[in-house]
């Protein structure tokens, strides 16, 4: 868990680890509210996390079937250090459809000094005043809201919520102006039920659909979508435009070299003598200056260029980081120029040797 949130911790605000999924895919694997009955192993995840991290670690559970049992584990989770707690008012094995138990929390809360947060309470959510009325009978400090935002996304508007297709279809003009992916917006549709209210077959049938326009023409914004695909082609000629001017540049400034580089090669980069060393290595017995490498970032992917004497080589691509750009900038070099590759993963470095007036680079015996 520590070596996960250490990955991470970087890009985000803060942790929370799910003990309460009541999922068989969660369970089998020990994961989820699998937990809920191994308190040592809740309390060994929680502390490591919380002495390892410098951002916040929260977590979320359901009650247990004895009153007791949860205000215990509640209180050894407390212990831990975390900065919060969620807590779902069913068991691992209560449906969804079965009432929160509100009286667990409020007790919860009485019991712990940490930030208690009031999960599982969907069924009586139709509004923000919802919220506020659950907040206040539980004394909790927060409410985390899932089922309730899938049938109606604009539920936490204050005072009331939007109409849920009209909420629905803003969601949906976000997706055309984004090209959201048809997989992605058919499982979103799906889930929002409360758009299809008194229509379920209406439902099926929008996901059913294999194009985009067929769903957004459901819901009245196929007009919509047509101009915006308009004005992105129209965009796209202008940046066609742009990069053709742009490669004009290039094959003026620059010499661009060309080379395949499959996930094979790119792997042996990694290796104790890369292309970079080797080049260096030819260019010194050869008689060229020492050559200098550099890279160019655009959108957080990386172009490498390598000069050599009084010219200066690119090879476009879009690498992960400034060393993949060099390794292939060099690499690239080394085949338009037909440069034996020769990698040495192990053993002692490679020596200079003049043999016959000649400068080589050869293995030590």
């Amino acid at each position: 868990a520590v070596k996960a949130a250490k990955m991470i911790e970087p890009y985000v605000a803060g942790i929370d680890v799910n003990m309460g999924c009541p999922k068989s895919y969660s369970i089998k694997v020990n994961m989820g509210a699998a937990l809920l009955t191994q308190p040592e192993l809740v309390e060994k995840i929680l502390s490591s996390l919380t002495a390892a991290c410098s951002i916040p670690v929260t977590c979320k559970i359901r009650i247990l079937k004895e009153e007791e049992d949860t205000l215990v584990l509640c209180k050894r989770i407390e212990r831990t250090g975390v900065a919060a707690i969620t807590v779902h008012g069913r068991t691992r094995y209560t449906r969804s459809s079965q009432p929160c138990n509100y009286n667990i929390i409020c007790k919860i809360k009485q019991h712990l000094t940490i930030p208690v947060i009031v999960n599982g309470a969907s069924l009586d959510i139709k509004n923000k005043a919802d919220m506020v009325r659950i907040l206040s009978e539980t004394g909790a400090d927060s409410i985390m809201v899932g089922r309730a935002a899938w049938y109606n996304p604009s539920v936490f508007t204050d005072p009331h919520p939007l109409p849920v297709k009209q909420a629905v279809k803003g969601y949906l003009k976000y997706c055309i102006d984004y090209e959201c992916p048809l997989h992605i917006l058919k499982y979103t549709i799906g889930k929002f039920r409360g758009a299809f209210k008194d229509n379920e077959e209406g439902c099926f049938a929008v996901t059913r659909h294999i194009e985009h326009k067929l769903i957004y023409q459901y819901f009245e914004l196929g007009e919509y979508y047509e101009t915006v695909r308009e004005r992105r082609a129209t965009n796209e000629s202008i940046q066609d435009a742009f990069q053709k001017n742009k490669r004009q540049k290039l094959d003026k400034d620059y010499k661009i070299l060309k080379a395949e580089l499959t996930p094979a090669i790119l792997q042996t980069f990694r290796s104790s003598v890369a292309p970079k060393q080797i080049l260096n290595q030819w260019l010194i017995v050869n008689g060229f200056s020492d050559p200098t490498y550099y890279t160019s970032e655009n959108s957080r992917v990386f172009t490498g260029y390598l000069r050599i004497d009084n010219d200066t080589f690119v090879l476009e691509g879009a690498f992960k980081n400034k060393r993949m750009a060099i390794q292939a900038v060099a690499y690239a070099y080394m085949i338009t120029n037909n440069i034996e590759l020769r990698h040495y993963k192990t053993g002692p470095r490679t020596n200079r040797t003049k043999l016959a007036g000649k400068n080589e680079i050869s293995e030590p015996s």
